[in-house]
């Protein structure tokens, strides 16, 4: 009894929020600061998952565990009937990344760590959940700075060793110009492109034990490949 209790309250509390926010894995996806935008960098180890959590013994009752290279948690209330959330504390690890591009990495984990440390206890971030192509975007935004944090859940920076997954591997002709063509593969798979912004700008299946995708409209810049039990593979569009 008492536990169906428990868990009934459990459900209440999370009605009061977005139940999203705790049903999805998140990925940081990209920062935007002063107006500019910076998309998530690679790294040579995979993108770890953010994720919203309960926490037992704690007086606010939630937390959002938010990661690059580095992790913050943030000790978390909500505010009712709105989409947003208030800070209570926070705390970062300090490491330094030391791998394959280095100072864009560090940069850009530096950006996320201030988003939560330097706001005082009492911030009130706002968040919304959009819709992007099958998946979601989750934003976070500081209104008193208009800064945003973007976090897709879907993994698109896999790291370039892959964190020991085994991922079959792609031939496929880069740079692009106006088609993308690979052959022998599955059918019915799922296949996604993605820009530097983590955004769909195209999603189909695979047919005929091949992927044809046109990219003459693509805008020139990178992408990012990714095909159902495939590595991901970034692209350069001429």
């Amino acid at each position: 009894m008492k536990k169906t209790l428990f868990l009934l309250l459990t459900s209440s509390l999370l009605c009061a929020q977005n139940s999203e926010l705790f049903t999805n894995d998140w990925y940081l996806s990209k920062i935007e600061t002063n107006g500019q935008t910076v998309a998530t960098p690679t790294m040579d180890i995979a993108l770890s998952k953010s994720n919203f959590v309960t926490v037992t013994g704690s007086g606010s009752g939630y937390a959002l565990n938010s990661k690059h290279f580095n992790s913050c948690q943030i000790e978390t209330t909500f505010v009712s009937n709105t989409n947003s959330f208030t800070k209570v504390n926070s705390a970062c690890t300090l490491s330094m990344y030391g791998g394959n591009n280095m100072t864009a990495v560090n940069g850009y984990d530096q950006k996320h760590t201030d988003f939560f440390i330097y706001p005082t206890p009492g911030t009130i971030f706002n968040y919304e959940i959009i819709p992007n192509g099958s998946g979601k975007t989750l934003i976070i935004t500081n209104p008193s700075t208009g800064n945003k944090l973007y976090y897709n859940n879907d993994n698109l920076f896999l790291s370039t060793k892959e964190n020991g997954t085994s991922y079959r591997s792609l031939t496929f002709q880069n740079p692009v110009k106006s088609e993308l063509f690979i052959e022998n593969i599955e059918n019915d798979l799922s296949v996604k492109v993605f820009n530097m912004l983590g955004e769909i700008v195209y999603e189909g299946k695979t047919n005929d034990r091949k992927v044809k995708i046109d990219t003459k409209n693509f805008a020139v810049g990178s992408y990012i490949l990714n095909i159902q039990k495939y590595k991901s593979y970034k692209f350069i569009k001429e």
